[in-house]
């Protein structure tokens, strides 16, 4: 295999864009980058035609390989991209890799016509890929020999956060991203922010991450220094002058001492910026929150899934209660915190009354904001092996905010769907919050991030 010069990367988002850059692609141009490979970014998620403008790119940039990153719902896409990748550039080196590829690398090896795909963390992997490796001495590696698929068992995790670069945001239109960035939309619409993560793998057992994180981090959680974290941050003040950012990480406040620190390092370094994470209920402390607030801590994005004990602990196996979910909101409410509620309808054993209940719970409890997911059981997790028989839609079709790919007994995929509905319009149309929904929607750029929004509806 010869060294690698120019790869293009794909973004295969066609359907639902976001003001949240792709960073772990970010992090294999960074890491291209320091090789010496010039880059460039195919980025579907702001594409009228994004499978001519993937051509046009092949045509004119003429790379020597193509990477394309993919999760489980951009699988369709990622596929018609190998196809336009064979037929206009035969001769590049193509490669796959993300969650989908991880947890499924043979069938996504023989379904996509790749050179390679790998299941794992990728840094490594890519740097020895670019340096003309042979892949059969690389973990993780899957590709095909004398007719069959062999994958060479092995993680190659970095354990050294801090050992690499920083993600390469020059390789994406950041004005774009700004434009539709709106996870802070309820706190201050005119706030220009983007997302920083901080750390790799997550210690809980949650039925429909799990095992797959492991699959892909490891079971061992590594963070990042916080002298690293608040570098970054200084960097995007100074080069794109943002005000906000969100800690894009699954579980950030697990290691409370570390959290201190990087918000005792923020505070010293004069960085005055608004801020939000990913919480879990039973984390939050008072004295935490003062700490994180004292930062800038703005607004925190909180996993109730149900507001039925049951169904988290007999489905989820969340570990959270109800009751402390309750309490969690108020200990953030009470310091001027936002908070955004992220609510799951339609598991399996769920019940109609139990998904009213959490809507009602989610309406009438007072959030700021809220995503409700249709429970999707994504291959390898502990929620797709606890249901197999119950999926009636390829994983091809697998869309958690519009799609219930259930046959459950006596409740149609259907019903499911409209009571997704449902819970939108009964929270934003709450008597609570209806003049901040109003004041949220109204004005160009809101208006256009809002249709971004609703298109999850």
């Amino acid at each position: 295999m010869n060294k690698l010069k120019r790869i293009l990367f794909v973004f295969p988002e066609t359907r639902y864009p976001s003001g949240q850059p792709p960073l772990g692609i970010a992090m294999l141009s960074a890491v291209a980058k320091q090789c010496g490979v010039e880059t460039l970014l195919c980025d579907m998620s702001f594409q009228k035609k994004p499978f001519e403008h993937l051509r046009t790119l092949l045509s004119e940039f003429k790379p020597d390989a193509v990477s394309i990153t993919v999760v489980t719902p951009q699988i369709r896409a990622t596929l018609t991209a190998c196809e336009v990748v064979r037929k206009f550039a035969p001769d590049a080196y193509l490669m796959i890799g993300g969650p989908h590829a991880t947890v499924l690398p043979v069938e996504t090896l023989e379904t996509s016509g790749a050179d390679i795909v790998y299941s794992g963390e990728g840094e490594i992997a890519f740097k020895k890929l670019i340096d003309g490796t042979d892949p059969e001495t690389i973990s993780g590696a899957c590709f095909m020999k004398n007719g069959e698929a062999v994958l060479i068992p092995g993680k190659l995790l970095v354990e050294d956060l801090d050992s690499l670069p920083m993600p390469d945001r020059d390789i994406f239109d950041m004005d774009k991203y700004f434009s539709t960035w709106y996870s802070m939309d309820r706190v201050d619409s005119g706030l220009k922010g983007t997302t920083i993560m901080g750390t790799r793998g997550c210690p809980y057992v949650c039925t429909f991450c799990q095992p797959t994180l492991s699959e892909i981090f490891g079971k061992k959680m590594r963070k990042r220094s916080p002298d690293s974290l608040v570098q970054e941050l200084k960097f995007l003040v100074e080069k794109y002058s943002i005000d906000a950012f969100m800690f894009e990480d699954s579980t950030f406040i697990v290691d409370h001492q570390w959290v201190t620190e990087i918000c005792s390092l923020m505070n010293s370094e004069g960085l005055k910026l608004k801020w939000c994470c990913n919480v879990r209920a039973d984390l939050l402390t008072e004295e935490l929150l003062d700490t994180m607030v004292d930062a800038g801590l703005s607004k925190v994005n909180m996993g109730v899934e149900s507001a039925s004990q049951r169904v988290l602990d007999d489905i989820y196996r969340k570990g959270i209660t109800v009751e402390g979910v309750r309490k969690a909101l108020r200990m953030c409410l009470s310091r001027g915190i936002f908070v955004q509620g992220y609510f799951m309808l339609g598991a399996p054993g769920e019940t109609i009354e139990e998904m009213k209940q959490t809507i009602a719970f989610a309406a009438r409890e007072p959030f700021n904001d809220a995503l409700f997911d249709i429970t999707t059981p994504f291959p390898h997790t502990e929620l797709w092996e606890m249901s197999k028989e119950l999926i009636n839609a390829d994983y091809s079709e697998f869309d958690c905010f519009h799609k219930s790919v259930y046959t459950l007994d006596g409740i149609t995929p259907q019903q499911i769907e409209k009571l997704k509905r449902n819970a939108f319009w009964k929270f934003y149309a709450h008597p609570a919050r209806i003049l901040k929904t109003v004041r949220t929607v109204l004005g160009p750029r809101n208006f256009k991030r809002t249709m971004l929004k609703v298109r999850r509806v």
